[in-house]
């Protein structure tokens, strides 16, 4: 009896310490295991293309750089609603980050889409210049910081190119014709300068609408046009370069502001030095575009010099009189336009 009694005493001992030592383990190693990563929501209309590229070199690099305490989701393709449910989402702090032509953050400034007006841009060298020059930069991030957004980072789309159902080699081809926009006023000014009917969509409404006949082409840049296999819908592609397509990768400065101070810098900081190989991902990625294109039945154009002429014309005509009816916005575009005209 005094046997089991004592061998029950043991195991009872064994037990405590074996209890107290786990105690122990927990109480150095159990609230770092646990501890559940800060979640960063990214999103964008796209994919395949160089925003999701953006979001996936960044998710690497963000999470690498903060030992995984911030977890980088992606949500490419819409897959967080219609992009102005998803810029409400934004503003709220429900959405950490946003990847989209600035002209898209229209209904957050106005200013926003001065970036896609006429008269700034030569090409794609010339807007990641821009972008590039501290003015520029800050210029962009005071819009956003009045509106509780953090402008973290600039993506060079491309120019804008057009995509038609039909055949257009001149000016005279476009009369009539019903072209997908984006929501900006200066840009539906600047496409119906040009005869063209402007319609306001949705990216992915835009495929299914030209296979049904409800518009006949599109206004974007190359990588839209093969990522999205317009080459079957509207295989006729113009050259027309009239304005630049710069991307903002736009964050909300609520959540920014509830993070420590070391990870809210590594958050901007990793942003601002993917631009540089993301923008050389994508100069190389807009080449195999082309060929994409033309291997696919796409067919390429280019006006006339004089019907380019023409056209640029057109545009900055059209700009410069949505530019006289908001003072604020002509302000913003007077300044970055004085930036690019110094820019090489």
């Amino acid at each position: 009896m005094m046997h089991r009694n004592g061998s029950a005493a043991h195991r009872t001992t064994a037990i405590l310490a074996a209890a107290v030592g786990l105690a122990a383990v927990l109480a150095t190693q159990g609230p770092a295991a646990a501890q559940q990563p800060i979640v960063l929501k990214f999103g964008t209309q796209t994919q395949n293309d160089v925003q999701h590229e953006f979001m996936k070199a960044y998710k690497e690099a963000l999470e690498k750089a903060t030992g995984g305490k911030i977890r980088v989701d992606l949500f490419p393709a819409s897959q967080l609603g219609p992009f102005p449910r998803q810029v409400e989402g934004l503003r709220l702090g429900n959405i950490q980050a946003l990847s989209g032509p600035f002209e898209f953050f229209v209904g957050v400034d106005p200013s926003f889409q001065t970036t896609s007006m006429a008269g700034l841009f030569k090409g794609n060298e010339h807007i990641r210049a821009v972008a590039n020059k501290p003015e520029f930069r800050k210029i962009m991030e005071d819009i956003g910081d009045k509106k509780d957004i953090t402008v973290a980072a600039f993506i060079v789309y491309d120019m804008q190119y057009f995509s038609f159902k039909q055949p257009a080699t001149k000016l005279a081809d476009f009369k009539g014709r019903r072209v997908r926009v984006l929501a900006s006023e200066a840009e539906q000014a600047a496409v119906q300068s040009l005869g063209l009917a402007s319609i306001p969509m949705a990216l992915p409404e835009v495929l299914p609408a030209l296979q049904q006949g409800t518009i006949d082409g599109v206004s974007s840049g190359l990588s839209i046009f093969t990522t999205l296999r317009y080459y079957d819908a509207a295989p006729h592609m113009v050259e027309t370069r009239l304005w630049g397509i710069l991307t903002g990768v736009l964050m909300s400065k609520e959540w920014l502001t509830g993070l420590p101070a070391d990870l809210r810098k590594q958050v901007l900081d990793t942003a601002k030095a993917i631009e540089a190989p993301n923008h050389a991902w994508n100069i190389e990625n807009l080449k195999n575009a082309r060929e994409v294109w033309a291997k696919n039945g796409g067919i390429m154009s280019k006006l006339s010099d004089a019907e380019q002429a023409t056209a640029q014309s057109s545009v900055s005509e059209a700009t410069v009189k949505v530019l006289a009816k908001y003072p604020a916005v002509k302000s913003t575009y007077d300044q970055i336009k004085a930036i690019a005209d110094k820019t090489n």
